[in-house]
């Protein structure tokens, strides 16, 4: 096909996708002016192709799907097998052909669009005809248990000497929810016991799904100190149900006691031999 019959192939595509006049769109964008999302706008059939807007996306892959139940349960309400996927270019916005498809559990119904990893995420409101699905019972609100937590010094040479250095803190959590966990707010705090009050960049915590276990590994950077503890507070903001934990792990500066040690022991000799090159030979 040449270049302009392709060209025109496309943008007949497009007009067919594309939502009648006047029909409008619904759009869906979280909180904190975030990715968003927007759907054409009236009732839509599974089985329908649409036109689906992004704006704000980083680049790379996203994952569109229909979903029931309002998605409570991420992907439980999801129909993830027949997703579609697509890629985001570097500016953010994309707009991507979709196919509706039915989801597993009845409406309320929403399209879903999030990154693989689920640190970007979004969704709007979508009205299905024809879904006929079984209903979802209330769930118990989400939470977090902790199933590990352990904080090691891992500063080597430098904090031998006690020089600023690095707590390698691994936090085990697992959803025993019937709802996945997205990307919960975490705040980490690090000091002396009972004063840690210095705040640490927590990492993303992604997304959870129900009945997963994962595992984290956080670097802490610790300030100088000679001798004592150090002590990593933090709060992982799970809606209702916020989890905190506290850890501490020991720093024991021996390369300090050490180096004093052995240059007492160098003064000493020293003076000792300066005392022998004085004294007088007897004759």
């Amino acid at each position: 096909m040449t270049g302009p019959l392709r060209t025109v192939a496309l943008l007949a595509v497009a007009a067919a996708l594309a939502p009648a006049p006047g029909a409008g769109v619904a759009a869906g964008t979280p909180a904190g002016g975030g990715p968003g999302v927007t759907v054409p706008a009236g009732t839509l059939r599974v089985g329908q192709r649409v036109l689906v807007g992004l704006d704000g996306w980083p680049a790379g892959t996203v994952q569109i799907e229909v979903c029931g139940n309002a998605a409570r349960r991420g992907v439980l309400d999801c129909a993830t097998g027949a997703a579609t996927h697509g890629q985001v270019p570097p500016s953010g916005r994309a707009t991507l052909p979709v196919l509706v498809a039915a989801p597993p559990v009845a409406c309320p119904c929403v399209l879903r669009v999030r990154t693989p990893t689920g640190t970007a995420t979004a969704s709007a409101d979508l009205t299905l005809a024809g879904v006929t699905a079984p209903a979802v019972a209330p769930t118990t609100p989400p939470e977090l248990t902790l199933v590990a937590l352990r904080a090691v010094d891992r500063s080597g040479p430098r904090g031998w000497f006690g020089l600023p250095g690095e707590l390698a803190v691994r936090i085990t959590l697992h959803n025993p929810g019937a709802e996945e966990i997205t990307d919960p707010a975490f705040a980490l705090t690090v000091g002396p016991p009972g004063r840690a009050r210095t705040i640490v960049a927590a990492p993303a915590l992604g997304t959870i799904a129900a009945g997963q276990t994962r595992e984290y590994h956080v670097p802490v950077p610790t300030g100088a100190a000679p001798f004592g503890r150090y002590e990593v507070d933090g709060r992982i903001v799970v809606p209702g149900r916020p989890l905190a934990f506290t850890v501490a792990a020991d720093r024991r500066p021996w390369g300090l006691p050490v180096a004093a040690a052995v240059l007492t022991v160098v003064l000493l000799l020293g003076r000792r031999g300066g005392r022998a090159a004085r004294r007088p030979r007897r004759r």
